[in-house]
């Protein structure tokens, strides 16, 4: 929706009518550049699983290979994206990233809400948050981050792999953000709180050159999302863990909900924080350049029932033209994958 072109303003002698700038004009909304792609064969195992995408990223390889998440099972899935008649996603290999149990640690859902890629290892974070009923059992499995190793033009992994066999000595699991969240400016507070009382939330994750950068759905403060920085290495090593954070103003009640790198900075999916689903946000979409500013791009607009877009994969960000992303949909099957061509 456009704000009115034109302001009038007026003098003692007459009224001046002039154009209003280009800053305070509120980008279009979005549109999708087509019906959803097909998904063959089907994402595994389960319905279940198929409406809980709540991640992806994709190695810089031809075609693309993608890693799936879901915040329900202990498994991951590779997908391609495959141009060569009509565009379709086809779901690959499981990869399964934790055991049952690690050491006095029981493993049970890995609630796993975003994945991402950097100079060849795949990412997989949990929402290293507390449960939305405060009195469900308090579960420190989603408390960890998990990354392997693929061979940067294959995007696979040379270990072998599936949805039961796990290798634990190739793929790291780190529970050091645990720690990180509870020190970091402003999110700290809200550590390990329920999500209908502003905890926070981890929904979005990119890395890029060894630097982590994780989008919080919550907590929402006076207008602000939070974005917290670290470095992998710390995360993955013996090193202390400093995060640094970033406040965006997106919008009050507005969370991060995906994150993905371009050259010009990070791309930001957003939408309501916890408590104000069904408030009628628009799921906007920002361009953010890692240090301070932020712009709007537009808003996906509403989407029909229950579907909650939690994924945005970067197809194309060839510099001058339009990025084309695809939007990934939670509680629907096989997440509707769909392209949108978003103007810089």
């Amino acid at each position: 929706m456009r704000l009115n072109a034109f302001a009038v303003g007026l003098s003692a002698a007459l009224a001046v009518t002039m154009a209003a700038p280009a800053s305070a004009q509120q980008p279009l909304t979005l549109k999708p550049a087509g019906s959803p792609l097909s998904v063959q064969p089907p994402f595994a195992k389960d319905s279940k699983a198929r409406k809980a995408i709540s991640g992806a990223a994709c190695a810089p390889t031809t075609p693309k290979v993608c890693l799936a998440v879901n915040d329900e099972k202990k498994y991951a899935q590779f997908f391609t994206i495959d141009t060569s008649d009509g565009a379709k996603l086809v779901p690959g290999d499981l990869i399964r990233l934790a055991p049952n149990n690690d050491g006095e640690l029981e493993i049970n859902e890995l609630d796993l809400e975003g994945a991402a890629y950097d100079n060849g290892f795949f990412y997989a974070v949990g929402s290293h948050g507390a449960p939305r009923d405060p009195d469900k059992p308090f579960d420190p499995s989603r408390f960890s981050i998990y990354r392997f190793r693929v061979d940067p033009q294959t995007g696979i992994p040379a270990f072998k792999h599936s949805g039961n066999l796990i290798n634990t000595s190739a793929i790291v699991r780190s529970g050091k953000l645990r720690e990180a969240i509870k020190a970091a400016d402003k999110i700290g507070p809200l550590a390990e709180q329920p999500l209908g009382k502003n905890g926070a939330n981890i929904e979005g994750i990119a890395v890029r050159d060894g630097r982590i950068y994780l989008g919080f759905r919550a907590p929402s403060i006076d207008g602000s999302a939070f974005i917290m920085e670290v470095g992998a290495d710390a995360v993955f090593g013996k090193a202390s863990v400093k995060p640094v954070v970033h406040a965006l103003k997106l919008g009050k009640d507005v969370g991060i909900r995906d994150l993905a790198a371009v050259k010009s900075g990070f791309l930001v999916l957003a939408g309501p924080s916890p408590g104000v689903s069904g408030s009628g946000l628009d799921y906007p979409v920002f361009h953010w350049d890692g240090k301070s500013a932020v712009k709007p791009l537009g808003p996906l607009g509403s989407i029909p029932g229950d579907g909650k877009p939690e994924t945005l994969v970067v197809l194309d960000d060839t510099e001058g033209q339009p990025w084309r992303v695809l939007i990934l949909i939670e509680n629907r099957e096989n997440a509707e994958p769909t392209e949108y061509v978003i103007a810089r």
